[in-house]
């Protein structure tokens, strides 16, 4: 399955007013995509996308997608989890922060799914827009603005949201897309509204992939290895003495706005 960067990922309005657009945002994505290509990968259903997020939410990737696997071979159906005591999905999910919590939400999402829809599937969100299925996610146990976000971008609805967390924010920070004082969940916004009009799901994915990349590498949270940036001619913080980001106030779980009408 796709693997998603493990951070808050929230949508973020966008204007149409041409005058915000900030002109160095295409060529960040274009080096975003030259030096952290996407790997090609068959999108996943929603529900598979929401569980994964649930259960990779503060983990490493590849320690989110190890405990994902093993919870898909214990759990083979999605009714099996629906019905596991709470002692065996926490000995499932051992190695993943908050394992304790996510095992009593996950069958408790299931069950929430099947009273609500019926059937264990989130497929009727593909008739929903993008803020009535953000919306509708976060009911669920469990379920935050970040992890309905990571639904909604990363599984095969294919929603235009911008994946931003503390990695990819300080990066953005010290680009000057937003503000020094702008909290963690403003940033989406601060950046889509300086993004071409033109921006589809896979741009904005793109660049939050390749911006959380760019921070666990070169632009770390005390002083950056501006020299290593590929984008150190677009900085204005490249080679400050005194640029580190680390404290990001305000992160709510309503901190998810609309990239675009769906």
């Amino acid at each position: 399955m796709t693997v998603p960067p493990m951070f808050c990922m929230i949508r973020a309005m966008q204007t149409s007013m041409t005058f915000a657009v900030d002109n160095r945002l295409p060529e960040i994505l274009e080096r975003m995509r030259a030096l952290y290509p996407a790997r090609p990968a068959r999108l996943t259903d929603p529900l598979s996308q929401l569980v994964f997020s649930v259960v990779a939410e503060g983990a490493a990737p590849a320690v989110g997608l190890a405990v994902y696997n093993r919870l898909r071979a214990t759990f083979p159906r999605w009714s099996d989890l629906r019905d596991a005591p709470e002692e065996k999905v926490s000995r499932v999910l051992v190695g993943v922060p908050g394992g304790t919590e996510k095992a009593k939400a996950l069958p408790a999402i299931m069950r929430r799914i099947e009273d609500e829809r019926g059937a264990i599937d989130l497929d009727f969100l593909q008739r929903l827009g993008t803020e009535a299925a953000a919306r509708w996610l976060e009911t669920l146990p469990g379920v935050n603005a970040s992890i309905a976000a990571a639904t909604l971008s990363f599984s095969d609805l294919r929603r235009p949201v911008l994946a931003i967390g503390k990695e990819g924010a300080r990066p953005i920070r010290r680009l000057g897309l937003a503000g020094p004082s702008a909290a963690l969940s403003a940033l989406p916004r601060h950046v889509a509204e300086k993004a071409p009009s033109s921006w589809r799901a896979e741009d904005f994915a793109d660049l939050g992939r390749g911006l959380a990349r760019l921070g666990r590498t070169v632009c770390g949270e005390g002083r950056p290895d501006c020299k290593a940036c590929p984008l150190k001619d677009l900085c204005p913080s490249a080679n400050r003495q005194a640029a580190e980001v680390v404290a990001f106030p305000g992160v709510g779980k309503r901190a998810v706005k609309s990239a675009r009408s769906a």
